[in-house]
């Protein structure tokens, strides 16, 4: 291997490094959707159990919660995309942010899977750049 192909093959070691931390970055942006997801679907849950009138704890977001009076436990909005919404039967609501939970699953194990492949190329890679430069470092002695 050549000067230029050590370059070459440290340059490609970058590239890896910066899909990496795209990749860190997507699946902890995909991990707070998850957990968003599962929070509503779990308040979604308890607003079905409860009766109109029942006084419940709404999460508003940082951990913090709300007293609130359910007025309806049969429908609630639900956001379809790009700032609307639109009213369903909470079975349906469930249903609906149930199947983005499975999307969002699906999403953070595909980007953990090719997270596993960047980091087995990239260990590779550079095996073979660190014995390539052993051998450049023995051959100017």
């Amino acid at each position: 291997m050549n000067e230029q192909e050590m370059r070459q093959g440290m340059a490609t070691l970058e590239a890896f490094k910066s899909q990496l931390e795209a990749m860190n970055e997507q699946g902890q942006l995909l991990q707070m959707s998850l957990e968003d997801s599962s929070r509503a679907r779990d308040t979604l849950d308890a607003i079905s159990k409860g009766k109109e009138g029942d006084e419940v704890l709404m999460p508003v977001g940082g951990s913090s919660y709300v007293y609130a009076t359910i007025a309806r436990n049969d429908s609630v909005l639900v956001g379809i995309g790009t700032g609307i919404s639109m009213n369903k039967p909470i079975s349906e609501a469930i249903a609906t942010v149930g199947g983005r939970i499975e999307e969002l699953m699906d999403a953070l194990k595909k980007v953990g899977e090719s997270r596993t492949v960047i980091e087995t190329k990239m260990q590779q890679l550079s095996r073979i750049l660190q014995q390539e430069y052993q051998k450049m470092q023995q051959g100017l002695k």
